[in-house]
């Protein structure tokens, strides 16, 4: 039995997600990327993943900077995600030029008024079809504010309810 691609891409918008931008720096040359399949992986060693496509600018940045940082969006910054998901930037030398953000301690940018952020230090990479699955080391992490994430459900962008 075969799945389709278009009726798999609609299962898997089944599953709601919060949304990241993974950021890299190499020498000037910052870049971000919209991703929402990050997930954290073990606590001891403290360790994430992200998925990236083969054909996406950071599949090979990442591993040439062997650092990255995970900025987790609020429910504010869809703009943001918008800018890196889309490629909106005019420079694609420095993605950030527009981008509020200061560099962590890793030296990929950090996002302003992102909820969380999490620096790693890439420690492997596997095969994972279309997309390659990367795993760091966290080496830094932070909660920023207690604001809502920024969440993705079927193709949109519900809110969450804040808890009272």
């Amino acid at each position: 039995m075969s799945v389709a691609a278009a009726d798999l891409r609609r299962i898997y918008g089944c599953f709601a997600t919060g949304v990241t931008v993974v950021t890299c720096r190499v020498g000037p040359r910052t870049h971000g990327i919209t991703v929402n399949s990050y997930t954290s992986l073990s606590l001891d060693p403290p360790l994430v993943l992200v998925c990236i496509d083969r054909n996406a600018i950071a599949f090979n940045m990442v591993p040439e900077a062997g650092v990255f940082a995970i900025n987790i969006l609020n429910e504010t910054q869809r703009w943001i995600c918008d800018y890196f998901a889309k490629r909106l930037a005019p420079d694609p030398n420095d993605e950030f030029a527009e981008i509020p953000h200061r560099l962590g301690a890793c030296g990929a940018p950090l996002v302003d008024g992102a909820v969380a952020t999490i620096e790693c230090r890439l420690v492997a990479r596997y095969p994972g079809g279309d997309h390659e699955i990367f795993v760091g080391e966290v080496i830094d992490a932070a909660i920023l504010a207690d604001d809502l994430p920024l969440l993705f459900h079927r193709g949109r962008f519900p809110r969450l309810a804040p808890l009272e």
